[in-house]
């Protein structure tokens, strides 16, 4: 296998690895987040907007 093939490979694989690690730790994309005690959207979550008060 030639060095430029590995090289490439290894980059493939970080670049995988990084966008795992941004789902897993990032949390869900589409989400209600409480800010300043109103519920704002992120992104177009599919649940309806939480009943509960936002603290």
């Amino acid at each position: 296998m030639s060095k430029s093939l590995k090289i490439l490979i290894i980059m493939t694989l970080v670049v995988v690895v990084l966008g795992v690690v941004r789902v897993v730790i990032g949390g869900p994309e589409d989400a209600w987040i409480c800010d300043n005690g109103q519920w704002v959207k992120h992104g177009a979550p599919s649940a309806p907007m939480p009943s509960e008060a936002c603290k």
